[in-house]
């Protein structure tokens, strides 16, 4: 047989959800709504927790436009660029009463912010990192904090002790750490000392002398065999029309990380993808009388951006792609915020759009 092994987004996106980063559990994967779980939480933290559960990103820019969630604190986030329908974000987060920004960069977010606070890089920083493999590592700094910058978890108990409130007195992350795997099933028993250069699989209930679990399930699943349940097929949101006849779907470049608030930095980086574009299919080029680098607009029925096309036949007829990460031609002005019902993700990779030359080539560049 053989088993599942997802390629995540980001080096510590394991790690994250481990560390309770969903918005319906606790670290560990304990839900929030499990009264012994909530208990035994509110004991090591000292207070009650609401029993219900979070929402999600795009959920808390809706609850912004309606007053419900009036003030934010973001930490190395840029939801104005890579949060969908980027009219409704800026109306979100401009009718906030208050909003904080913790970040290395002054992201396009950071325009919005009351306060903002420098946070220190991976070069900067101690913490851990949890690959999917499940090994978790120690990052070690390479650099020293420059200026006023701090490390996260500094920043947070500064703020917490400030506030007058309980369970922030640690004095090193190696403290943070301590709570975070007394308090799981999976990481308990694993300290700093444990992980060494090289980290530990968890499970690991012999950090001493074991490497970790190597395979998680070997046998079977806790809840026995394997569990499949029927999916019924729903369509997109939005589908095309005559006015809008095309599919856009959106993603990242090799060379630009996701908003680019690093890899746009780099100038080796900006050599190879310097400005924005549009991918399209040739045949449909041809039929417009479309040539590479000529201009054209593209717009949704939630806004229209102006930038370069090209040719490619990475998407089918009839679509066009986009990177997400260019400010001055963003594409997430273009696209719908409207949720799938279950995991409550956006639907970046489809909505309709049109694309018509662009009437003037020196207004489409300003």
């Amino acid at each position: 047989g053989t088993g599942l092994h997802p390629l995540r987004g980001q080096n510590n996106v394991q790690g994250a959800s481990d560390a309770g980063l969903i918005p319906i559990v606790y670290p560990d994967y304990q839900k929030c709504d499990d009264a012994a779980v909530r208990e035994k939480f509110e004991r090591a933290w000292g207070r009650p927790l609401d029993p219900a559960p979070g929402l999600t990103v795009v959920e808390i820019m809706h609850g912004a436009l309606k007053k419900a969630i009036r003030g934010m604190y973001i930490m190395g986030e840029n939801p104005f660029i890579s949060d969908p329908n980027s009219n409704k974000v800026r109306e979100a987060l401009s009718a906030l009463d208050f909003l904080v920004v913790q970040d290395i960069f002054l992201t396009e977010t950071a325009e919005f912010a009351d306060v903002i606070l420098p946070a220190s890089s991976f070069f900067e920083k101690t913490g851990t990192y949890t690959n999917t493999d499940r090994r978790v590592q120690i990052g070690r700094p390479a650099l020293a904090l420059p200026g006023d910058a701090r490390h996260d978890w500094e920043i947070t108990c500064e703020l917490g002790r400030r506030m007058g409130a309980p369970g922030f007195e640690f004095e090193r992350i190696e403290d943070v750490f301590a709570e975070f795997a007394g308090l799981t099933r999976n990481y308990n028993g694993l300290t700093y000392e444990h992980l060494g250069r090289t980290g530990k699989l968890w499970p690991c209930p012999d950090p001493e002398t074991s490497d970790g679990t190597i395979v998680l399930f070997g046998e079977q699943f806790p809840s026995g065999r394997g569990k499949f349940v029927p999916a019924e097929f729903a369509p997109a949101a939005e589908l095309p029309s005559p006015d809008y006849p095309m599919v856009l779907t959106t993603g990242r470049l090799l060379e630009h990380w996701h908003t680019g608030t690093m890899t746009r930095r780099s100038k080796a980086l900006g050599t190879i993808e310097h400005e924005p574009h549009v991918d399209m299919h040739p045949e449909d080029m041809a039929i417009m009388g479309l040539g590479d680098d000529d201009w054209v607009e593209v717009a949704s029925r939630r806004g229209s951006i102006t930038l370069k096309v090209r040719g490619s036949r990475s998407p089918g007829r009839g679509a066009v792609f986009i990177p997400f990460c260019w400010r001055e031609a963003a594409a997430n002005v273009l696209t719908i915020d409207e949720l799938d019902p279950y995991g409550k993700i956006p639907e970046f990779k489809f909505c309709a759009v049109r694309v018509t030359p662009a009437a003037d080539a020196a207004g489409a560049a300003q």
